[in-house]
């Protein structure tokens, strides 16, 4: 063998679209300004706790105590890389189902929209993302599609 191959890193990102009412909810970065679906990394400690409950707790942080939803198993992944320092992100992306849609974000999001897929056409996401081909993968997933 004449060299070792490069192998790439990631962060890995468990995020959750949540849908109420015919319209997915995305949030808008405090910092960079980019659209995205809530949710973030696993935490260190969290590797071998289910999903559903790493995501119960990004969903808490990021959108307060009072959204109810319900996990589906449906789930789209993609890659990212974050704007600020170029690290790639994998993300996975879980489908829920709000039943309350009550929402108090954190400092990490400017505000929020349900969307429809015309809605996201005019927004801005992180340039080197898969994230308009991750969202309309999820739409056709959405649970009125069936």
């Amino acid at each position: 063998m004449t060299g070792t191959r490069a192998i790439q890193t990631f962060e890995v990102s468990l995020k959750v679209a949540l849908f109420h009412r015919e319209r997915l909810l995305l949030l808008q970065e405090s910092d960079t300004g980019y659209w995205e679906l809530p949710g973030g990394r696993i935490d260190v400690g969290e590797e071998r706790l289910p999903h559903a409950a790493i995501l119960a707790r990004e969903i808490s942080e990021e959108l307060g105590p009072a959204i109810r939803y319900a996990l589906r198993p449906e789930a789209v992944t993609w890659v990212r890389q974050r704007p600020t320092d170029g690290a790639f992100q994998f993300l996975c992306a879980r489908l829920a189902e709000v039943s309350d849609p009550r929402l108090q974000l954190s400092a990490e999001h400017a505000t929020f929209r349900w969307c429809v897929p015309e809605d996201w056409a005019t927004l801005a996401f992180p340039p080197l993302s898969d994230y308009r081909d991750g969202l309309a993968r999820i739409w056709d997933l959405r649970p009125s599609a069936k």
